[in-house]
């Protein structure tokens, strides 16, 4: 008898608990989710190796993409993943951690957040999307004579970026008397890459770039590296020279870029 009323004590305990279980523990909703947890391939870092001991042109180029490809790869995922997480939220959220992550990644590209969510929203997807990868590699090939550049074996960069402080790497042999700029030294390769992303991302000078890319989003077009390499007419000082040589430089190096992943179409 005692055994039966146990018994029956702890089946309307269970029924009780399964009840109100959802209600104290709510599913996370997408955006309470942190995307920047999903699984994704990490490269681990290492520095530059010495492309000048190709003596196969070819070769030296294979080896040359096939070296950046995975960090580029790497790079362009973590920021789709913030991008994700942008396009999940359709007002400005009032979970406290949401809010928090997104006025970080605001805050990270240089956006002013005192707007309306809806303009807010528009500029932070202007800023948080990817390069194409070959864009990127052929920029850093040009940049850093396929890796051979003084600068990219003293200091990782391959995109020839500048720094302001004195003693944050090298000194230019031809630097103009009375010029303060050094060419900026990275620990690793990636942190250059990663540079140079964040540089056309937010990058007064690149405001052509990040609107190009922004249209073809809104026409649903891949992500095209000859029309968005027009936004780079301020890269150099040769502008439309520099601009040319890029696009011929994807038109003849191209076939050489290993397992092209295709730029999907996006309306987002």
């Amino acid at each position: 008898m005692f055994v039966k009323l146990v018994s029956k004590i702890l089946i309307i305990a269970l029924v009780v608990l399964a009840a109100v279980y959802p209600v104290l523990n709510p599913p996370k909703s997408p955006t309470e989710t942190s995307t920047d947890k999903e699984s994704y391939t990490v490269v681990k870092n290492t520095t530059l190796p010495d492309f000048t001991t190709y003596t196969d042109v070819k070769e030296k180029k294979v080896a040359f993409f096939s070296y950046l490809t995975p960090y580029v790869e790497q790079i362009n995922r973590e920021i789709s993943l913030k991008r994700d997480f942008i396009q999940g939220i359709n007002k400005l959220p009032e979970n406290a951690k949401v809010l928090k992550k997104l006025m970080k990644i605001a805050d990270s590209y240089d956006v002013d957040t005192d707007v309306e969510f809806v303009e807010l929203k528009r500029r932070l997807l202007s800023k948080v999307d990817g390069l194409p990868l070959v864009l990127v590699l052929m920029q850093a090939a040009n940049e850093s004579a396929w890796g051979t550049s003084r600068f990219a074996l003293e200091a990782n960069n391959l995109f020839g970026q500048w720094c302001f402080k004195k003693g944050c790497g090298l000194i230019p042999s031809g630097r103009p008397v009375g010029k303060t700029y050094e060419v900026r030294k990275f620990k690793y390769p990636i942190n250059s890459i990663r540079s140079y992303f964040h540089n056309l991302n937010t990058g007064f000078a690149y405001k052509k770039l990040r609107s190009l890319r922004a249209q073809l989003r809104k026409d649903n077009k891949k992500l095209d590296a000859t029309i968005i390499a027009d936004g780079l007419i301020s890269y150099s000082t040769r502008r439309e020279a520099y601009i040319a040589e890029l696009k011929h430089m994807i038109r003849i190096n191209k076939k050489y870029i290993k397992n092209q992943p295709a730029d999907k179409p996006s309306t987002k």
